[in-house]
C-alpha cells in the first residue's frame, strides 16, 4: 500500500518557538502593565494633591510636572501659565537654582514663534523638536542666555486647554537629543488635561467662598 505523502508544511508547523521569543513577549507585556500601575498611581497622587489644594494650585502643578518628568523620562520640566498677555513659569522640576534663574531672566514673555512653549500656546497642539539647536525659528536671545545655561536639546511642549482655549503649557526636555515617544507625548497631554482640573478646581473653590462672604456680609447686614 502506497503512503499517503505527509503536507510540506508539517515540519514547520510542529517546529518550536524560536528560544527566548517567549520570554521576550512576556517581558514587554509586564513592563506595559508596570507602566500602566505606574500612571495609574501618578493619576492617583495628583488627584490627591488637587483635592488637598482647593486654593491654591501651585502644590498641583509641582506634583505634575515631577511626575511627567519621571515617566516621560525627562530630564527637566517646567509648567508655564498665561496671565495678562505673557506666559509664566508656574512650577520648575529637577533644574538648579542658577538654571531657575535663567528661566526667570527670560520670562515672563508674549508667547511668538520663537520659542517652543510659546509656539505649542499659538498653535495649541503638542509641538515636539528633537534638537533645539537646528530649529531655524528658534529666538537667538534665547540660545545666547537660557540655552547655555540650561543646555537642553529635544524638548516637547504641550499647551494646557481649557474648553479649547490655551491657558499655558507643560513642557519637558532633554538634555541630549532624545525624541520622546508618541505614548510619552499622550501622556504629557494627559498631564495637561490635570493641570486644568486644578485650575478649575480652585477657581470655583474661590468663586465659593466669596460668594459666601458676600451672603454672610448680607445677612448680618439684614
Amino acid at each position: 500500500m502506497r503512503r499517503r505523502a505527509k503536507p510540506a508544511n508539517a515540519k514547520a508547523q510542529a517546529k518550536p518557538p524560536v528560544a527566548g521569543q517567549r520570554p521576550r513577549r512576556l517581558e514587554k507585556a509586564l513592563q506595559r502593565e508596570a507602566e500602566a500601575l505606574e500612571q495609574q498611581a501618578a493619576t492617583s497622587e495628583i488627584l490627591r494633591v488637587i483635592s488637598r489644594s482647593k486654593t491654591d494650585v501651585q502644590p498641583v502643578f509641582e506634583a505634575i510636572i515631577a511626575s511627567a518628568i519621571r515617566l516621560c523620562d525627562a530630564t527637566f520640566g517646567g509648567v508655564f501659565r498665561f496671565h495678562d498677555g505673557q506666559l509664566h513659569v508656574a512650577a520648575l522640576a529637577r533644574v538648579s537654582q542658577e538654571e531657575t534663574d535663567a528661566y526667570h531672566s527670560q520670562y515672563p514673555r508674549p508667547p511668538d514663534r520663537s520659542f517652543i512653549m510659546g509656539r505649542a500656546f499659538l498653535e495649541g497642539r503638542p509641538v515636539h523638536v528633537e534638537d533645539i539647536l537646528t530649529d531655524p525659528d528658534y529666538d537667538p536671545q534665547l540660545k545666547a542666555g537660557l540655552q547655555r545655561v540650561v543646555g537642553f536639546r529635544t524638548l516637547v511642549a504641550v499647551p494646557i486647554l481649557k474648553d479649547g482655549v490655551p491657558i499655558g503649557v507643560v513642557g519637558c526636555a532633554r538634555r541630549e537629543v532624545k525624541p520622546f515617544t508618541p505614548a510619552q507625548i499622550e501622556l504629557v497631554k494627559t498631564f495637561a488635561d490635570q493641570a486644568v482640573i486644578a485650575i478649575e478646581n480652585v477657581r470655583l473653590f474661590t468663586e465659593l467662598e466669596a460668594r459666601n462672604r458676600d451672603l454672610t456680609a448680607t445677612s448680618e447686614i439684614l
